[in-house]
């Protein structure tokens, strides 16, 4: 039975990408909801789901698994603490700090940034928790505020006391209402073009584990969305395999490192960082763009001069970052293979040029070739041991192929690579 009329209403509707967790996962998922709705033919039950919201919503809660507990790293939630002590909440007439979940899942993220704040200090009238999410089973369990054990994994487990009551009867914990009551929670799709659309943006947003879930079309809409969603001067905190796709889009980091967050670029007033394997012979930094924008790195070219010696080479120089920038700028606007075309006359020229490799690698991975894509991101590594997103968008395509351990360790590489551009 082939499930393929299926697979892509989920990928239009949520932008889920299925490779991301696997066909079968996903097949058994869909064929127990097929089989619950009376139905055996996959394309039938793809358009009867069209027009049926509830069996719908009963697809969604079936492939979307909820993977979450209280505090859950603690930096991001220490760097929430820190922006209530800094945004002078302390009295009514003073501005609330707006803090959005999205996705939620089952409630304990946002209900671990309200009670962030409350240990910090703030009151309660100082700030807002907006919380959604596409599963409306797990909005449900979240807004019931009743938890077990998985719920509670972290060690300190220091709110349990003041913000919880123990339920003897079945081992659950069940939250203060006056906690329950402080979240705001609601369905909604991040990729859906009125999500949030008459919201004003928020300081903080919490968007943590979506975008690895989503094929490249899709991520190209949530982080549309997140810009819009997030303010000006906003954070935006995103999970640990995802800040590649933040900085593609214009966003930089702040705050620690094991935070993953970050805040909007303006301009050309963010300098960027030079791997210590690239500072010798650098070339002159690209201005950043929005979407396939090459890495804070300046591109590595080891045969070029660090200071051209006459006109002709400057020229020259000029001429291949205007060949690199234009097919970011064809990708930007969606015209991936003239721009795959382009990159690939700049590697022509420059053959050893790490951010041409992984442009290309970033172009590849829009267009579904991830083999293609990771043998770019390979190469970038070969030229730039450091470089930081091509470690992290290669550690995406090992964990696609099952492969954590492999993931891991080149997630521990890009952290140690930032870790050293800091220090720089």
């Amino acid at each position: 039975m082939t499930l393929t009329a299926v697979e892509h209403l989920l990928a239009t509707r949520i932008g889920f990408d299925v490779h991301s967790v696997g066909p079968q996962g996903i097949g058994a998922a869909v064929r127990k909801s097929m089989e619950e709705a009376g139905f055996s033919d996959a394309e039938a039950y793809a358009r009867m789901l069209i027009g049926d919201p509830d069996a719908w919503n009963r697809l969604v809660d079936s492939v979307v698994i909820p993977e979450t507990w209280f505090f859950r790293d603690v930096a991001p939630f220490e760097l929430a603490s820190n922006l209530a002590r800094t945004h002078h909440l302390r009295g009514s007439s003073a501005t609330a700090l707006r803090i959005l979940s999205c996705p939620c899942s089952t409630g304990e993220e946002p209900y671990s940034l309200v009670m962030s704040m409350l240990h910090a200090g703030a009151q309660a009238e100082s700030f807002t928790v907006d919380a959604a999410d596409v599963s409306r089973r797990a909005l449900e369990t979240a807004q019931s505020g009743v938890f077990r054990a998985r719920s509670f994994r972290d060690e300190a487990r220091w709110y349990r006391v003041p913000y919880f009551d123990h339920v003897e009867s079945d081992g659950a914990w069940r939250l203060k209402s006056s906690v329950v009551s402080m979240v705001n929670f609601q369905q909604g799709n991040l990729i859906a073009p009125d999500f949030l659309e008459n919201v004003a943006p928020y300081d903080l947003v919490f968007c943590r584990n979506l975008l690895i879930y989503l094929h490249a079309g899709a991520r190209l809409q949530a982080m549309a969305a997140l810009r819009r969603l997030v303010s000006e001067n906003g954070i935006l905190v995103l999970g640990h395999a995802e800040a590649a796709f933040a900085r593609e889009h214009g966003f930089a980091s702040t705050g620690p490192s094991s935070a993953f967050a970050f805040v909007k670029k303006h301009g050309a007033a963010h300098a960027p960082k030079l791997s210590s394997s690239s500072r010798q012979n650098a070339r002159p930094a690209l201005p950043p763009r929005p979407l396939f924008r090459v890495s804070d790195a300046n591109p590595v070219v080891p045969s070029a001069p660090a200071a051209p010696a006459n006109v002709a080479a400057v020229s020259a120089i000029e001429s291949e970052l205007s060949l690199l920038e234009s097919a970011r700028q064809l990708g930007d606007a969606g015209q991936l293979q003239e721009a795959l075309r382009v990159c690939k006359e700049h590697l022509q020229r420059v053959p050893d040029s790490a951010e041409g490799h992984f442009l290309l690698g970033v172009l590849h991975d829009a267009l579904g070739e991830v083999d293609l894509a990771a043998s770019c991101f390979r190469k970038v590594l070969y030229l730039d041991p450091n470089h930081q997103e091509a470690l992290l968008h290669l550690a995406l395509k090992q964990e696609a192929r099952g492969d954590a351990p492999g993931a891991e360790l080149l997630r521990a590489r890009a952290r140690r690579a930032e870790d050293l551009s800091t220090t720089e």
